[in-house]
């Protein structure tokens, strides 16, 4: 697919290619049927650009990256259908033994895609910035406050973002210049998240995010992008890479914050004292 052979060759792209890619995520159904004369004219780029883009992540050229497109857009279909078709084909099969084998799969792609160069660049990212606002929301906010509980441990100033009680525009006013956010986000991917981190690119912060591809809406915005993968054969996403993502950040920052033990020790002294474990 279109977002698997991106997902490994984005990196490499041109400018201007990029520039292609990002539209071809945008609006995909729409460049599914259009000329590459009408697709240069709406990308205001050449058609020789178009071709070389197509060719450069793994197509024979446009019509082939097109016919996959249109192909796609034909499979294409709503959650809620797309669990009744599963119902109906996976009877009688071992679905257990087809997820372990799917999520290998993703485990191996997001591997791949998160170089340690990468992902010791995330690290520092953390553990430099004055204050880190965690974001996700539907199924993506079980990351955020994982990701968000776990180096809230070993660092200090960590928030959640997530809205509640209307109090997510207070909490937005507290950052700036030196600050992180961190956004995690899968298809389909929620507005919310997308919003919080276009104000804090605004407002000066770095933004991080943790997604399926590097030109999803958030990654196109974003400073650092680590990328999961998300492959399921059911109508949801697997979340399995983006837990092994959460923790390779959470061992980096544990292991190199020279303050990661002190606010550690302070977090289980407050932990003691409350009472808050039963043993």
């Amino acid at each position: 697919m279109l977002e698997d052979r991106l997902r490994k060759r984005y990196q490499f792209l041109t400018k201007a290619q990029k520039k292609v890619a990002e539209f071809f995520l945008a609006q995909g159904e729409d460049a599914a049927f259009l000329s590459i004369s009408d697709l240069a004219h709406q990308v205001k780029t050449s058609e020789s650009t178009i071709v070389r883009f197509a060719r450069s992540i793994g197509y024979k050229g446009y019509p082939d990256l097109q016919k996959e497109l249109q192909s796609g857009i034909k499979q294409k279909i709503s959650p809620p259908r797309a669990l009744q078709k599963a119902i109906i084909k996976e009877r009688g099969q071992n679905i257990y033994s087809k997820i372990f084998e799917m999520d290998l799969q993703n485990l191996s792609t997001t591997q791949e895609a998160n170089s340690k160069k990468i992902i010791d660049q995330a690290v520092e990212e953390i553990i430099k910035a004055r204050r880190i606002g965690f974001t996700g929301f539907r199924s993506s906010h079980s990351l955020a406050y994982l990701l968000c509980f776990f180096i809230g441990q070993v660092r200090k100033n960590c928030d959640l973002l997530d809205g509640s009680l209307g109090n997510l525009p207070n909490q937005l006013i507290n950052y700036g210049v030196g600050d992180l956010l961190i956004g995690i986000s899968f298809p389909r991917y929620a507005s919310a998240t997308l919003n919080i981190l276009k104000y804090g690119k605004k407002a000066g912060c770095r933004v991080m995010v943790i997604t399926d591809n590097p030109v999803s809406p958030v990654g196109q915005i974003s400073d650092l992008v680590l990328v999961a993968g998300n492959k399921s054969s059911h109508y949801f996403n697997s979340f399995s890479s983006a837990v092994t993502l959460v923790n390779c950040l959470v061992a980096g920052v544990s292991l190199r914050s020279r303050h990661s033990v002190e606010v550690l020790k302070s977090v289980n002294q407050i932990v003691a004292d409350w009472k808050f474990l039963l043993i």
